[in-house]
C-alpha cells in the first residue's frame, strides 16, 4: 500500500483527500492505490510517495499493452509471456513492437519441397540393318 509523507516548510498542511487527517510534516500516511491515483494531482512538490505502483491505464480495456502502459509494465508483461527483453535501452515503441510480435507472430514458412523430375527411360528404337540378312 502506498505511503505519502508531507515534507513541506509548514508543520501542518490542510489535506483535501476525503477521509484523511491534515498533513503533518514527516508523518507517513498510508492510502490505497486507487485513492492515490485519484488525488495524485494534489500531491505535488512537498510530498514523498513510496510504494506507488503508478497509474496503470489501459486504453483498450483488454489487458494488452498499449501506449498508455509504462515501459516497466510492458517489460513485465513481455517477460510473463516468455519473451527475453534483454539488457540495454529499449524505447517504448520498441517494446510495443515486441508485444505486436507476440500477439501476431509471423507465419512460419513451410519448406517448399520440389520433387525431383522423374527421368523417363530412353525410348529404344529398333532399326533394321540392310544387307546383312542371314
Amino acid at each position: 500500500m502506498p505511503t505519502v509523507t508531507y515534507s513541506g516548510p509548514l508543520y501542518t498542511k490542510a489535506c483535501r483527500v476525503p477521509g484523511l487527517p491534515d498533513w503533518l510534516r514527516g508523518r507517513p500516511v498510508e492510502m490505497s492505490q486507487e485513492l492515490l491515483n485519484d488525488w495524485r494531482h494534489t500531491l505535488k512538490g512537498s510530498f514523498m510517495i513510496e510504494g506507488d505502483e503508478g497509474v496503470h491505464a489501459d486504453l483498450g480495456g483488454d489487458g494488452l499493452p498499449d501506449s498508455a502502459w509504462t515501459k516497466a509494465k510492458i517489460t513485465e508483461w513481455l517477460t510473463g509471456q516468455g519473451v527475453h527483453v534483454g539488457g540495454g535501452f529499449k524505447t517504448k515503441m520498441t517494446l510495443l513492437d515486441m508485444v505486436e510480435g507476440v500477439l501476431n507472430p509471423a507465419p512460419v514458412a513451410e519448406p517448399v519441397v520440389e520433387e525431383a523430375p522423374v527421368e523417363e527411360p530412353a525410348e529404344v528404337v529398333e532399326t533394321e540393318t540392310i544387307g546383312d540378312d542371314e
